[in-house]
């Protein structure tokens, strides 16, 4: 048994896999030069919670019971915290396109390719446990997980945050050049 299948604190994951059912769509509101906020929407596209991002600091996720924080812990290593408890870590191996993360005793590894806004994340040698697709202007996003592997959610979130971060530093470190 995983420790998110242990901790009653992470009951409100499996609430979130449950309804979300192997997939979600981020639809971006708000400046994205500023703190970006997706609305995440469920298949049949109603909103289920939100995403805020503060950039490399750091977002913000809520969804009904579920409250959860992704921080920037130093330069190239995040943590997510949701109901006090640490439930991800993740770190650059060589950059933060190819992130480790590690969430409920599982070891994930992490691909992100900013030029085509995708990301995915797989254990060794196995296929793509989550998937991330966005759109040219980095604000809709698709994502598919593993429903059932638990750990897969936190990690599709805090690929999507990654994804959007780095895209959106990118963004603005060309603007200041230009």
């Amino acid at each position: 048994m995983s420790l998110m299948q242990e901790d009653p604190d992470l009951a409100p994951w499996r609430g979130l896999g449950e309804t979300l059912a192997g997939s979600f769509a981020a639809r971006g509101r708000g400046s994205l030069i500023r703190a970006p906020e997706f609305a995440i929407q469920g298949r049949e596209g109603g909103r289920i919670g939100r995403l805020e991002i503060y950039g490399p600091e750091g977002a913000e996720l809520r969804s009904g019971d579920l409250q959860a924080r992704i921080e920037r812990s130093a330069p190239a290593c995040y943590t997510m915290l949701a109901g006090g408890t640490k439930i991800l870590a993740a770190g650059a191996v060589g950059s933060l396109s190819t992130p480790e993360i590690r969430c409920s005793g599982r070891l994930y590894q992490g691909r992100l390719s900013l030029l085509r806004n995708t990301a995915e994340a797989s254990q060794a040698g196995d296929e793509p446990k989550v998937r991330i697709t966005g759109g040219l202007t980095n604000r809709n996003y698709e994502a598919v997980f593993d429903a059932g592997d638990l750990g897969s959610l936190p990690v599709a979130f805090f690929l999507l945050y990654l994804t959007v971060a780095l895209r959106r530093e990118a963004y603005l470190t060309g603007a200041r050049r230009s």
